[in-house]
């Protein structure tokens, strides 16, 4: 769970997962807050590591990730810490994996049995965009490729973990993108998502221009590393 400046709701947030997987290893990676999301998320039961500035959200991401790997972990869910995640909607992300039908599964605001806060119609627009270019390369179906909430196994987290250029600031349609071409077995399921109680989504309108020409280059970079590979 990378957490920047998440003070007022990153405990409530580990407490909903707490509820739900009482037994699960929490682990907020702190990126270099100015506030106290750090000692909250401790306060709250979870494991912390404390980046020494903001790093941003692909470094975070996989940092995590590499310590979910050293640990042994088998099975990971990553998840916001801004309380958009609906803890109940873990299990959905769960199930395939734990039933050996998928390898990566995405939880998705936009399938039909989904319910999602009224999602920005620029914002929306983009994203229907960018799940309708990763579906025509990947030769399979998306509807949200900028989700977060995501849940996979340990051979899709040592994928993901091993990466040599991991990317910082799009960990997006292109992880999804280079799991396909890995040979994982990538699914959607229906999920429950709020509006970030913060208000300051990574993916807002300011935001968006910066990140849309950011994601189609890091989407080029892996098709470009993917088909090199395997020439050699």
């Amino acid at each position: 769970m990378p957490a920047h400046n998440e003070a007022m709701v990153i405990g409530s947030v580990v407490r909903g997962v707490h509820r739900v997987l009482p037994d699960a290893r929490i682990l907020v990676v702190n990126d270099g807050s100015d506030d106290n999301t750090g000692a909250e998320a401790l306060a709250a039961g979870a494991q912390v590591i404390n980046l020494p500035f903001n790093c941003g959200y692909g470094v975070a991401l996989h940092t995590g990730l590499t310590s979910a790997l050293r640990s042994g972990a088998e099975m990971v869910i990553t998840c916001d810490a801004d309380g958009q995640h609906e803890p109940e909607s873990l299990r959905s992300l769960m199930q395939p994996i734990a039933s050996d039908k998928a390898d990566l599964v995405l939880g998705s605001r936009y399938l039909p049995d989904s319910v999602s806060y009224r999602v920005p119609v620029l914002r929306r627009a983009t994203s229907y965009c960018l799940a309708w270019v990763l579906s025509v390369i990947a030769g399979q179906r998306f509807t949200d490729t900028t989700t977060g909430f995501q849940c996979m196994n340990r051979k899709t987290l040592q994928r993901f973990a091993t990466l040599k250029d991991f990317p910082e600031k799009t960990p997006d349609a292109d992880l999804i993108l280079y799991a396909v071409m890995t040979g994982c077995r990538v699914m959607e399921v229906p999920v429950t998502m709020h509006h970030d109680q913060r208000g300051d989504s990574m993916h807002g309108v300011f935001k968006s221009m910066f990140y849309v020409p950011k994601l189609f280059t890091a989407v080029l970079g892996i098709l470009l590393a993917y088909s090199f590979q395997k020439r050699i």
